[in-house]
């Protein structure tokens, strides 16, 4: 999914807690900023939307200096 969403894009998942704890922590190794926030039903539903927003970011330019 990280190779087909565009920086800012949102994906949004519906599930149970555990399902969205694991999905939530490899989206924020992605440095995705993301939310478990409760739907409709209230907060004592055991089935919670994850938003996770993909952000725009670059690696640390590296330091390799070929000259000898």
């Amino acid at each position: 999914m990280d190779r087909i969403l565009r920086p800012e894009g949102t994906v949004v998942m519906r599930d149970n807690v555990e399902t969205l704890t694991k999905v939530e922590r490899i989206t924020k190794g992605m440095k995705w900023n993301t939310q478990i926030v409760d739907h409709g039903k209230g907060p004592y539903n055991p089935e919670k939307i994850l938003v996770a927003v993909k952000t725009y970011w670059t690696g640390q330019p590296s330091n390799n200096n070929n000259n000898n």
